[in-house]
Formats: structure tokens, sequence, C-alpha cells
């Protein structure tokens, strides 16, 4: 292996429902919601430019949620759930882990953390799969979004509280609970870093716009099934970082500047490809 380059993948993530990343609760409020989402603990000194910071209690979504969903929704795609079943099917636990194969194109870009794969693989005189080769970085409200939330909610305040209902159905006794969200519209700024570390890797970075795809046919967050996480990527922009760049002597090259949606980065795939060749 060795290090040919990065893809920059900066992206806005759009709420199409309210969107519920939940955090911890940190403190009791009287009447307040047992379900809070993630927030910011401090503010972000001038993260839009001077004297424009990015406020205390601010919503955020962990780089880890994105990571973590699209890699499940991409494990059933490909069939390594199947797999990892057939392979541990006494053992239920084991079983809906992540898969940890170590071959997989899944396994390749996401990583695998079990060290007893990499063991048995340079037993079996298999290649191995090498270091995970996307980063996913924590996505953060536009200013934009902030200042729209701000002015309809009130300062300070950029969440909502919807509150549910469990009906027993029998005594009709209904069990109510309060759920805090991300109001719809909001959007959010993120990236995944790629790296590439051999030629055979261009053809994983089509594994990144897939899980892109099929998220924004899934949910991100929970309540999933209740109307919540409905999510949509635009204005894709995607960066090319030859090694030479971290040299010094190189230069990036942009060669997606704020595609629309997915299916306009998937049907130019071909020439995103061609610079980890």
């Amino acid at each position: 292996m060795r290090y040919k380059g990065s893809f920059i993948i900066n992206y806005k993530l759009r709420a199409l429902t309210g969107l519920r990343v939940g955090g911890s609760r940190e403190e009791f409020d009287i009447g307040g919601t047992d379900n809070p989402v993630m927030k910011l603990p401090v503010e972000m000194p001038d993260y839009f430019g001077e004297n424009k910071p990015l406020p205390k209690g601010a919503p955020y979504i962990p780089g880890s949620s994105i990571k973590g969903k699209m890699r499940s929704l991409l494990e059933w795609v490909y069939g390594r759930v199947e797999a990892m079943y057939q392979k541990n099917s006494s053992e239920i636990e084991k079983a809906g882990k992540p898969c940890d194969c170590g071959e997989c194109e899944v396994c390749k870009v996401f990583g695998t953390g079990d060290a007893k794969t990499f063991e048995r693989l340079e037993q079996e005189g298999k290649e191995q799969p090498g270091p995970a080769r996307a980063k996913f970085f924590d996505a953060y409200p536009t200013e934009d979004t902030l200042n729209r939330l701000q002015n309809a909610l009130g300062q300070g305040i950029f969440t909502e509280i919807k509150t549910e209902n469990q009906i027993n159905r029998i005594t009709s006794r209904a069990n109510p609970r309060k759920v805090e969200r991300v109001p719809a519209g909001s959007e959010f700024e993120g990236s995944v870093i790629f790296d590439c570390y051999k030629e055979s890797d261009n053809e994983l970075i089509g594994v990144i716009f897939n899980g892109m795809k099929k998220l924004e046919d899934s949910f991100l967050g929970g309540y999933g099934s209740r109307g919540s996480g409905r999510v949509q990527f635009k204005d894709i922009e995607v960066i090319w970082r030859p090694a030479d760049y971290y040299k010094g002597n190189g230069n990036e090259e942009k060669v997606v500047d704020k595609a629309k949606s997915v299916d306009e980065i998937l049907s130019r795939l071909g020439e995103i490809k061609k610079k980890c060749s």
C-alpha cells in the first residue's frame, strides 16, 4: 500500500422531517423533556467568521451517528448481515454485530476493529484490509438555519418539543411522552474524508455515495418509524488532494462543485474514480 491522496467530500444535510439524534440529559427541569437531542456544550467562537460564534446549545449531528447508520444500512445492502448470521447463527449477539471479515467493501471503507481478523487473514495468506478509508466528521447547523430557528422560536432556542401518546388498546389510557427534535427544514454542514492507498480503492469511493443514497431512503437518528429523521444531501462538493499536496508541491482539484443531489454525484462517479487510479 502507498498513500495516493484524499477525497474531501463536503455536503449539506437537510432535515425533511423533524430530526432527533439523542443526547444525554445532564440536568433535571420540571416539565422538561426526558429525551433531549445532541447539543453543543460550549460556544465555538468565530465559527461563522469574526465575532460570529456557533452558540452553546445549538444542535449538531455527531459524525459517529452518520457513520454508524450508513454502515448498518450498507451491510444490509451488500449482504454482510446475512454473512455474519451464517457464520454466527448460534450466537445472535455476535451475529448482529458489524461485519468483521476484513475482505468486503464495507470493512475496507469503514474499518475492521477486531484484531483477530488481521491475524486470521495473515494465517490464511490473504491480503490485509489496511486502514479504514473513510473518516466522518460532526455536522453543524448553518448560520441561516440558526437565525431562522431563533427568529421563529426565540433567542437561544433551536429545537421543538413533540408530544406523543402511547394508548392502551383495552383501557384507552394515554401514556404521554415528550421528544425533542430539530425542526424540519434545518440544514447542517458536514464532511467525509476518504483516503486512497491503492488503485483498487477507486472502486470503494462509490460505497460512500451509495451509503448516502440509502440513508436518504431510510432515516437518521431515532423515532424513524414514527416520522422523524428523513434527510436529504445537497450541495455536495468533491475535492481531490493528491499525496504531493501534503508535501507542499501539489495542488488540490475540485472534481465536483456543489452537486444538487447524490444522483448527480453517482452520474459522475467515473470521473471521480479516475483520480485514485
